[in-house]
């Protein structure tokens, strides 16, 4: 099985971490497959925006190619949720993708980190 097949079967989830729950969105081992990122981010979001997911989401860019146009229509599409998130952790970004976080308009506290598990720390 190829990498973006097994970025694709990546399920997001749950976890229970530190007395806290946060949602671990994987949108990672993906590569350049922009239109396979939205698709599975768009069936997230239905989970992300029900009350009872966690307002701490940590979202995964491992071995994913994330432009700017991408980065803003995720930022763009939590902001829209009809739910007060508190805390965002972004994995995996290049500097340059870093840098163009900072510039969005967020409804909730967002942070690049490079490690997962100092990302989970962060959130809770």
């Amino acid at each position: 099985m190829d990498k973006i097949q097994l970025g694709k079967n990546k399920k997001s989830f749950s976890l229970y971490f530190n007395n806290g729950e946060i949602w671990c969105e994987h949108l990672d081992s993906l590569c350049n497959e922009r239109d396979l990122v939205i698709e599975k981010f768009k069936e997230d979001v239905i989970t992300i925006a029900r009350p009872s997911t966690s307002a701490y989401i940590v979202i995964d860019f491992d071995e994913t190619i994330v432009d700017e146009a991408l980065l803003t229509y995720i930022v763009d599409t939590l902001n829209s949720l009809n739910k007060s998130l508190r805390k965002v952790a972004m994995v995996g970004l290049s500097f340059k993708m870093k840098r163009h976080v900072k510039k969005l308009k967020a409804n909730y506290e967002i942070k690049c980190i490079d490690d997962f598990e100092k990302a989970k720390e962060w959130l809770v």
